[in-house]
């Protein structure tokens, strides 16, 4: 007895099917990979911008450190913007034989309008004391509680300034 023909087509389907079998392997393999190459690529790129961004990220914490130097220097100039023409008008108050030994403005915290003047002033008179207020007060600062101590060629001079515009 004879297969019928349909079991004819069984040998070819089983050659289709090993062709298309490793077909399908094949291109598994190949679309593998590309996935792996493509993983690879993708990871050397990761960490590439990994590391542009930690560098990048030191450079801005070392920007922001010396933002941070510079705003308080800022700070700390316009805070003896005020100071200075103090002193100015102090030393140049001083003629030039009289020397000072000790010279110190302390701003008060509770009230930054208020300054505290102590000058040393060797070989000094009351005279000093005289042109240093009067030179405190052509800048619109005025004396408050002054005192006055001679110890032999020494005189200390304290006193309380207080702005006061015109």
């Amino acid at each position: 007895m004879r297969l019928p023909s349909a079991f004819l087509a069984v040998p070819v389907l089983f050659y289709l099917a090993i062709v298309g079998g490793s077909y399908v392997c094949i291109n598994s393999y190949m679309n593998y990979s590309k996935a792996v190459t493509e993983r690879d690529t993708w990871r050397q790129s990761k960490s590439e911008k990994d590391e542009a961004k930690t560098k990048f990220e030191s450079q801005s914490a070392a920007l922001d450190i010396e933002t941070q130097k510079a705003e308080k220097l800022a700070q700390w100039i316009e805070g003896t913007r005020t100071l200075q023409p103090i002193c100015v008008a102090i030393t140049r108050s001083i003629p030039p034989e009289i020397t000072l030994g000790e010279f110190s403005l302390d701003r008060r915290a509770d009230m930054p309008s208020q300054l505290d003047l102590s000058v040393r002033i060797n070989n000094g008179s009351m005279q000093e004391v005289a042109r240093i207020q009067s030179a405190v007060q052509n800048i619109q600062y005025r004396t408050y509680n002054s005192q006055q101590l001679k110890n032999k060629d020494n005189l200390e001079y304290k006193t309380m300034l207080v702005w006061q515009p015109l």
